[in-house]
């Protein structure tokens, strides 16, 4: 038996806070190369790795296939791999961005699958992997995207180490957006299906694009016209409060560079205002939906009471529903009760914010994550309060901007 060591990893991440408007691709473009010029400017270090937000460039609040099918490109015939290619050379890093993804060559639409696709480049600007949301959100369903017909994948990317040290080649994962939550939010909340994927997989880095909502979005649809129109005109009122147009803040850049660890005091931030401030509803549900990577006092007595052990093989009808095909359950094994325990993962999520119809509302919140597989006594909490993750920063919900951290973690090789 090869005994493991632990290998540290020093990673430099930078994520990208957009708010794109539909039918604008040029001046989203620009207004892209302008936030990149200047954080070029503001820092002295280079990242190893850009992330981008879902449909960075296009928008996101597309209403038909017939609305969107325009802005859909083969691959490496997009905008946004054409940016991400100049990206990834103009800081010699590897980029992410995420992109409605066409299959057919066919100028005219003949009923080809669509995807709600986020591409990867090489820091020379190749193309190395393309991956394709697997749980999709109402919007998708609106313009009939389709499912990742692989589901959900992981890859390798090898990242140079500095002081001379080997390169280290860090097994990541990707999820956009709706992959955290519950699979059409009818799956029971307990499944955690990407985050026990993930911790199954034995993943060390997760990337996120997002075009993630903020509360105040309108998103029943059983809403009638009348009460539709009056919770427009809330947000309307909103904007205008904080002296902000329909479409929320644009060229007004945040950039926050080489902070050390942030630890938020209040959790008070349901409203939509203090845009330099993040969602903190909304950073609570993300690191919830890594519940397997964090540290939980229930999973000791689970385990000497043998019910991961009867989940697992399917001994117990209770909880068999939520366990199917899977290695681990909420973070437990028939063989440890804690999978992650003294392991480290990388969580990143680049989301968008903004406005978009007058009825949806972007949480922004951009963060970095590192799960320590640290376990401590007591009640723990299924959120940022939990000892096991740790906050490296989060930009505000509604600013356009930059956030990067030099981000130090363990691997096992």
């Amino acid at each position: 038996m090869t005994t493991k060591s632990k290998v540290l990893v020093d990673l430099k991440i930078a994520l990208v806070q957009l708010n794109s408007q539909v039918n604008q691709v040029t001046q989203n473009i620009n207004r892209t190369w302008s936030l990149l010029n200047k954080f070029k400017e503001k820092t002295h270090k280079t990242p190893d790795i850009i992330v981008f937000p879902e449909f960075a460039l296009t928008g996101y609040n597309f209403h038909s296939r017939d609305h969107i099918f325009p802005f859909c490109s083969l691959t490496k015939e997009s905008e946004s791999f054409k940016l991400a290619k100049q990206v990834s050379k103009l800081f010699n890093c590897y980029t992410v961005i995420g992109y409605p993804e066409r299959t057919s060559t066919n100028n005219i639409d003949d009923g080809e699958p669509l995807y709600n696709s986020a591409l990867v480049t090489s820091p020379q600007g190749n193309l190395i992997f393309n991956y394709r949301k697997s749980f999709l959100y109402q919007t998708d369903h609106d313009w009939h995207c389709h499912e990742n017909p692989m589901g959900f994948q992981t890859f390798p990317l090898t990242f140079k180490q500095p002081n001379g040290k080997p390169d280290i080649t860090i097994n990541t994962s990707i999820g956009i957006c709706m992959d955290l939550s519950p699979y059409e939010f009818e799956a029971p909340f307990i499944d955690f299906e990407f985050a026990s994927y993930n911790l199954d997989m034995g993943t060390e880095l997760i990337i996120c694009p997002m075009a993630w909502l903020h509360s105040s979005s309108i998103t029943d649809k059983s809403l009638s016209i009348i009460e539709k129109n009056e919770k427009k005109l809330e947000i309307l009122q909103n904007l205008r409060k904080l002296d902000l147009p329909p479409y929320g803040s644009q060229n007004d850049f945040q950039f926050d560079l080489e902070k050390h660890t942030q630890k938020f005091k209040s959790l008070e931030s349901d409203d939509y205002s203090r845009m330099d401030e993040p969602d903190l509803s909304n950073v609570d549900y993300w690191i919830r939906r890594f519940l397997p990577f964090l540290d939980l006092d229930h999973r000791t007595h689970w385990f000497q009471t043998d019910l991961i052990e009867k989940v697992l093989n399917g001994k117990d009808e209770e909880f068999l529903q939520h366990c199917p095909t899977k290695k681990s359950f909420m973070g437990a094994r028939t063989d440890i009760p804690w999978a992650f325990k003294g392991k480290n993962m990388i969580m990143v999520n680049a989301n968008r914010c903004g406005v978009e119809d007058g009825t949806t509302v972007f949480a922004g919140s951009s963060g970095i994550y590192k799960f320590n597989g640290k376990m401590e006594p007591g009640e723990l909490k299924d959120n940022s309060k939990n000892h096991s993750v740790e906050l490296l920063g989060n930009l505000g919900k509604g600013l356009e901007g930059i956030i990067m951290r030099e981000v130090l973690f363990q691997v096992e090789r």
